[in-house]
């Protein structure tokens, strides 16, 4: 049985967490600027990562962020999966997807030495700083 592929239907929209800059901006600080340099075939990471409110938000929202590294650069047991390599994953999804979504995803090479990696991502907006569930 193949795992879900595609864009979420329904539930929280990338506008209810807060602005672009505010999204990047807890991406960079939660996972790429932190979780960056080399990866195995099929590392995974997992992460609820909270977009702080502002005025025109009430609360803190969060988004799950988690990928499983599924293609390396032919003949590398490390990919270096770079901070630009990262928000592209990011980017790809917010940008198709606006209720979030799970995809198989190729990013890269980054301007920054970044390697072009390929990875299964889920990208998930949710209401509230916990991602809605446990992980």
């Amino acid at each position: 049985m193949v795992a879900f592929r595609g864009c979420f239907d329904g539930g929280e929209k990338w506008t209810d967490l807060g602005t672009t800059e505010q999204i990047y901006a807890a991406l960079d600080e939660n996972a790429c600027d932190v979780d960056t340099g080399g990866w195995r075939l099929g590392a995974k990471i997992d992460m609820c990562i909270v977009v702080e409110k502002t005025n025109n938000f009430n609360q803190d929202n969060s988004f799950r962020f988690s990928w499983t590294i599924t293609k390396l650069p032919e003949g590398k047991e490390l990919g270096n999966l770079s901070h630009d390599v990262c928000v592209g994953f990011a980017e790809q999804i917010i940008n198709s997807c606006p209720h979030g979504g799970v995809m198989d995803l190729m990013s890269g090479p980054g301007a920054d030495g970044g390697d072009i990696i390929g990875a299964a991502i889920t990208a998930d907006p949710q209401q509230g700083p916990s991602c809605g569930t446990a992980f």
